[in-house]
C-alpha cells in the first residue's frame, strides 16, 4: 500500500541526499534514500511511496530509464515522479519529462519552491488509487501452494520452483491447503489429484467457488501419476487450469507453469488497466468540476474581499471623521461653557474686589484715627479683620487670574487664524490639569521670550492639551514635566517632556493610528494623538516623537514661525 506521508529520494549525492531530506522532514514528510535505480526498485518493493524525487544522473539504471520502468508498471504509475538535476538546459528539461516525470526541478532551485512543488504534485496525485498491494507488482515473485503428500515429488518440484525465482509452501492435505489459501494470497496452487482424504477433484472445486467472484482468479495446475484421457476431462471439468503428468520433464513443467501465470498477471493488468481508466476518467470530470467551483469560488471571494475592503475603509472613514466630529464639538462646548462660566464669575468678582478693597482703605483709616481711644482688645480685632479682609482680597485675586486663564483656553473664535501668546495657551492647558498632578508631578517651564505665533488657537489648545494630559498620565507616582519653547529653522516648536516609563519601540509607529491606545479600556479612545496629528498637519507642520522605554518621553510640536492662514 501506499505510504501518504513518505517521500523516495533517488540521489547518488550523500550531500545531496541528506539536504534533501533536511527540507523534507522539517516540511513533516518521512524520507527514504536510494543511491541507485536498482535500489530504488528494491525499495518500491518493500515500501510505495507517495512520491519519488530521482536524479538525473544516476550510476546504472539512468533516472529517465528508472522513470520508465515506474510507469511500466500500472501499480507504480500513478506514484508522482520529481526529476532534479544539475542541468539547467532545455534539452535536458525536455527529456526528463518525456522519460514520464511529473515535474523538472533544477538542484538549484529555492528550497521553498521545491517544496510548493512537492506540495503541488501531492494535490494532484489520484487521491483514490487502485488498491493493489506492491507484492502484486512486476517486482515480484510469484507465490506458489503445493499440495502433495507425496514428500518425495514435493519436496523436488518446490526446488525446482524455488529455482525458477517462486515462492514455494508446502502442505500434505486438501484440508490444510484450503485452510492456507482461506489465511495468505497466492497466484498458483498445484495440487495432487489422487490423495487421501479430500482429493485433487475436491480441492479444485471448492476453490472454484471461491475463484467465481475473484478480481484476481487463482491458477490451478492439477498433478497426477494417472496420465490418461479421463483424469484430464475430470480435473478440467473440477476447474483445472492445466493437467500436467508427474512423469513430464521439469522444463515442461516449468514452462506450462510460466504460461499460466503470465495469462494470470495479464488478466490482473487488464482488470487494473480498465479500473484506472474508469477512475482517471471520474477523477478528470471531479477535477474539472472542482476548478469550475474553484474559479467560481475565487472569484466571488475576490469581490467580496474588494467590497469588504473598501466598505471597512468607508467605514474607518466615517467612525474617524464622526468621532472626530463629536470630540471638536464637544471642545466647541467645554470653550462655551468655560467661557460662559467665567463672564459670570467675572462680574460678582469685580464687586466683591471693588468692595474689598474699599473696606481695607476704610479699616486702615479708622485704625489710625480711632486707635488712641480703643481699648487694646478691640485694636486687635480690628487689625484681625483688616488682615482678613487682605487674606480676602488675595483669595479673589488668584480667582480673577482663574478666570483670565480660563476665558484664554476657551477661545470662542477657534474657527479663527490668529496671533496668539503661546505661553499663555500653555499655561492654561496647564491650570486645567493641575487637579491631575497635585502635589506628585513637578511642572518645569522654559519659555522662548518671543512666543507670539499665527494659528488656529482653538485646535493648537486641543493639541496641547491631548499631549500634556498623556505626559501626565504616562508618570505612575512622583514624576516631572518640562515644557518648553523655542524657533528653529523657520518652526516654532513647543516640547513636552515626560519622566514617565517611555513608549516600546514596536509602538512606537502606532502611536497616531486612530484608535490605537495603550491605557485600559475606559480610560481612552485612542484618538487624542490622532487627532493632534491631522490638526499641526493642517498647520504645514510636523510632531516629532523621541521616547526610551523607562527613560520617559519627548514629543515635539512643530509649526511654521510663517504660517499663513487659509
Amino acid at each position: 500500500m501506499t505510504d501518504d506521508h513518505l517521500i523516495l529520494i533517488v540521489e547518488d549525492s550523500v550531500t545531496q541526499a541528506l539536504k534533501l531530506q533536511l527540507v523534507m522532514e522539517q516540511e513533516g514528510f518521512q524520507t527514504v534514500c536510494a543511491h541507485s535505480g536498482e535500489a530504488a526498485l528494491e525499495e518500491i518493493n518493500r515500501r510505495r511511496p507517495s512520491l519519488i524525487i530521482v536524479d538525473y544522473h544516476l550510476p546504472g539504471i539512468q533516472g529517465d530509464e528508472l522513470c520508465r520502468q515506474i510507469h511500466m508498471d500500472i501499480t507504480t504509475r500513478s506514484i508522482p515522479l520529481m526529476m532534479l538535476t544539475a542541468d539547467e538546459t532545455s534539452a535536458a528539461e525536455l527529456h526528463g519529462l518525456e522519460s514520464g516525470a511529473d515535474d523538472f526541478v533544477a538542484k538549484s532551485e529555492d528550497p521553498e519552491i521545491l517544496l510548493l512543488r512537492v506540495h503541488n504534485l501531492l494535490r494532484k496525485a489520484r487521491r483514490q488509487a487502485v488498491n493493489v498491494e506492491v507484492g502484486r507488482s512486476l517486482f515480484r515473485r510469484a507465490r506458489v501452494l503445493i499440495i502433495d503428500d507425496s514428500a518425495t515429488y514435493r519436496e523436488s518440484l518446490a526446488q525446482e520452483l524455488t529455482d525458477e525465482g517462486c515462492d514455494v509452501t508446502q502442505v500434505t492435505s486438501g484440508t490444510e491447503g484450503l485452510r492456507l489459501l482461506s489465511e495468505s494470497d497466492f497466484d498458483c496452487v498445484m495440487v495432487d489429484m489422487v490423495m487421501p482424504g479430500m482429493d485433487g477433484i475436491a480441492v479444485c472445486k471448492e476453490l472454484s467457488k471461491l475463484r467465481s467472484d475473484s478480481d484476481a482468479p487463482l491458477v490451478v495446475l492439477m498433478l497426477s501419476a494417472y496420465e490418461h484421457k479421463e483424469n484430464v476431462a475430470r480435473a478440467l471439468e473440477a476447474g483445472a487450469d492445466d493437467f500436467v503428468g508427474k512423469s513430464t520433464e521439469m522444463s515442461l513443467l516449468r514452462a506450462r507453469l510460466r504460461a499460466l501465470l503470465r495469462r494470470k498477471f495479464l488478466l490482473e493488468q487488464n482488470q487494473r488497466i480498465v479500473e484506472e481508466i474508469r477512475l482517471r476518467e471520474m477523477e478528470t470530470l471531479r477535477a474539472k468540476a472542482e476548478k469550475e467551483a474553484a474559479e467560481a469560488r475565487a472569484a466571488l471571494a475576490e469581490g467580496l474581499a474588494k467590497a469588504n475592503a473598501e466598505l471597512e475603509e468607508a467605514n474607518t472613514k466615517l467612525r474617524e471623521t464622526q468621532v472626530h466630529l463629536i470630540q471638536s464639538e464637544k471642545m466647541a462646548s467645554l470653550g462655551q461653557l468655560v467661557a460662559g462660566i467665567a463672564h459670570e464669575i467675572n462680574n460678582p468678582l469685580s464687586f466683591a474686589l471693588s468692595n474689598v478693597f474699599s473696606i481695607e482703605n476704610w479699616l486702615a483709616a479708622v485704625m489710625a484715627e480711632a486707635a488712641p481711644c480703643l481699648a487694646e482688645d478691640h485694636v486687635a480685632k480690628l487689625d484681625k479683620a483688616r488682615k482678613r479682609i487682605a487674606d480676602t482680597g488675595q483669595g479673589l485675586e488668584r480667582v480673577r487670574e482663574l478666570v483670565v486663564k480660563l476665558r484664554t483656553f476657551s477661545r470662542l473664535d477657534e474657527g479663527e487664524f490668529k496671533t496668539v501668546d503661546i505661553r499663555e495657551a500653555v499655561e492654561s492647558v496647564l491650570l486645567f490639569l493641575r487637579h491631575k498632578m497635585s502635589d506628585r508631578i513637578e511642572v518645569r517651564r522654559n519659555y522662548t521670550a518671543d512666543s507670539m505665533l499665527a494659528c488656529y488657537a482653538g485646535q493648537l489648545n486641543q493639541v496641547i492639551m491631548n499631549v500634556v494630559a498623556n505626559a501626565v498620565d504616562a508618570i505612575d507616582g512622583k514624576g516631572a514635566i518640562t515644557v518648553r519653547t523655542y524657533r528653529h529653522d523657520g518652526m516654532f516648536v513647543i516640547a513636552v517632556a515626560d519622566t514617565g516609563s517611555g513608549i516600546p519601540p514596536e509602538i512606537q509607529e502606532r502611536i497616531f493610528d486612530p484608535f490605537f491606545t495603550t491605557k485600559p479600556v475606559g480610560q481612552g479612545t485612542g484618538l487624542g494623538l490622532s487627532i493632534s496629528y491631522g490638526i499641526i498637519k493642517s498647520h504645514d507642520g510636523r510632531i516629532e516623537v523621541s521616547s526610551h522605554p523607562g527613560e520617559g518621553t519627548e514629543i515635539r510640536i512643530l509649526i511654521p514661525v510663517n504660517l499663513e492662514g487659509a
